[in-house]
């Protein structure tokens, strides 16, 4: 049994394939988590990016059918890091520091409230080109958050410097034109010193998944409504049924 992976714009393919021998699908939409268990029967799972606006997002019913058939799902980094904040109490895994932002409401050291699905978000090219796109709120925060500890901002620039970010369009948002934007002294900073935080996270989760817990029943009833049956309805194919 193989170990699935939805992986796109967070890290490198050839960064992922060494980390981590797995099958590698590109991002999640929905629908796209049942195939994977019809398909590949999964030990694993591993959600770390999807489509939210060009396609319909992963649905949160497919992830708990697959905790329901005691296949473990882990969340990270992205839209992974989303559905991990809010099935946690289901028995989905959420791994890295995105996740953790999402789960307590902040991320540190900024003191604002962390919860828009936006810190994640952009805007990037197909598989072929590399992904190639625009830079995450979440990875500014954390490029911040990492001058503000080697002393390059104080506290009240690191605020501002994140509004800065905030007030541009996700689909907009690229180091380049932020850094003009910027004091000097953190715009010549970042270039040599910027974090991913996704990236970093998607890493975390490849270690994790490397080594599942044995598979378990959960402590819930999945249930299978009409609107599940319409959505399987759509494609032609069979709705899974719910485990006994």
């Amino acid at each position: 049994m193989s170990l699935c992976v939805f992986l796109g714009p967070s890290l490198s393919a050839n960064e992922a394939r060494a980390a981590l021998n797995a099958t590698w699908l590109p991002p999640a939409k929905r629908g796209d988590i049942l195939d994977a268990l019809r398909v590949h029967r999964p030990r694993a799972i591993g959600l770390i990016d999807g489509y939210f606006e060009q396609a319909p997002s992963v649905w949160h019913k497919e992830i708990l059918h697959a905790l329901d058939q005691g296949v473990p799902v882990f969340g990270a980094a992205s839209i992974g890091a989303l559905r991990a904040a809010e099935l946690a109490q289901f028995g989905m895994t959420g791994v890295g520091r995105i996740y953790r932002a999402y789960a307590t409401g902040r991320f540190d050291p900024f003191d604002d409230l962390f919860e828009d699905d936006g810190e994640v978000a952009v805007a990037h090219g197909p598989e072929e080109l590399g992904w190639t796109g625009t830079v995450a709120l979440v990875d500014v925060r954390a490029t911040l958050a990492a001058a503000r500890e080697a002393d390059v901002v104080d506290d009240a620039g690191m605020r501002a410097a994140l509004a800065v970010a905030k007030a541009v369009f996700y689909k907009d948002r690229a180091w380049t034109s932020l850094i003009r934007d910027l004091p000097p002294a953190l715009a010549a900073w970042i270039p040599a010193n910027r974090v991913s935080q996704k990236r970093l996270d998607a890493l975390e989760l490849l270690a994790r998944i490397a080594e599942p817990p044995e598979p378990r029943r959960q402590a819930f009833r999945f249930e299978r409504t009409a609107l599940w049956d319409a959505a399987f309805g759509e494609t032609g194919s069979e709705a899974p049924c719910p485990s006994p």
